[in-house]
């Protein structure tokens, strides 16, 4: 069997041998890392200690089964978004079914055929690899968008006149990430204070840069 073109790291949970054996010799023929786990609970250790692209999990298990592991990954921040594939037996057709709706990717029946293995796999990975670039973009936004609120800060005034009798404070909060909504307060030549408050329409990055140009 030829390597996968986007191998992966994998995590096998069975606590059968011969299948942890087989699935295992399968996917490295493939390319992939291969990781093993005996049974629920060393499941979830290994999942919380090391980095995994996808899990293969057996729903019949000992102590901690299928469900349980399912139902604690999805629960878990850290690990809800990891792909899940089930291995079923072939009349557990509806207890595959269960696991999707709770979450899972996908179902392979045991015995697994080495095509539909190979396939189902890539197509999670893709979906995962996918959602990390998803995700990495979208903390490339976060961190654009805190340097705009930084931005923002700045045309804001540091400090507010002193003026005798008067107690002067000013509090601004944008409704979104960015705004185009600023204040200004300070004295003219002859002592006079003048305050100066703008509210440009709308909300975001097109309402602060006129926020800026008007400022």
């Amino acid at each position: 069997m030829s390597p996968s073109a986007t191998p992966g790291r994998l995590l096998v949970v069975d606590d059968n041998k011969v299948n942890r054996m087989l699935l295992m010799r399968n996917l490295e023929q493939q390319g992939h890392i291969v990781s093993l786990a005996v049974n629920g609970q060393e499941a979830l250790e290994k999942l919380k200690a090391a980095a995994f692209d996808l899990v293969l999990l057996d729903i019949e298990m000992p102590e901690m089964d299928g469900y349980q592991v399912l139902a604690a990954m999805k629960q878990d921040n850290h690990l809800r978004h990891i792909p899940v594939i089930m291995v079923t037996a072939v009349d557990e057709v509806a207890s595959a079914i269960r696991c999707i709706e709770m979450g899972a990717e996908d179902y392979l029946p045991k015995p697994f055929d080495p095509v539909l293995l190979r396939a189902r796999i890539e197509a999670c990975l893709e979906k995962k690899r996918l959602r990390d670039k998803e995700q990495l973009y979208l903390k490339s936004l976060e961190r654009e968008m805190e340097i705009g609120r930084e931005i923002q800060a700045g045309f804001l005034p540091g400090s507010l006149p002193n003026v005798p009798g008067l107690e002067i404070a000013a509090f601004f909060k944008a409704a979104h990430e960015v705004a185009g909504d600023f204040y200004d307060a300070f004295l003219l030549p002859d002592g006079n204070l003048v305050w100066v408050i703008g509210d440009v329409c709308g909300k975001g990055v097109g309402a602060a840069l006129f926020m800026a140009l008007c400022r």
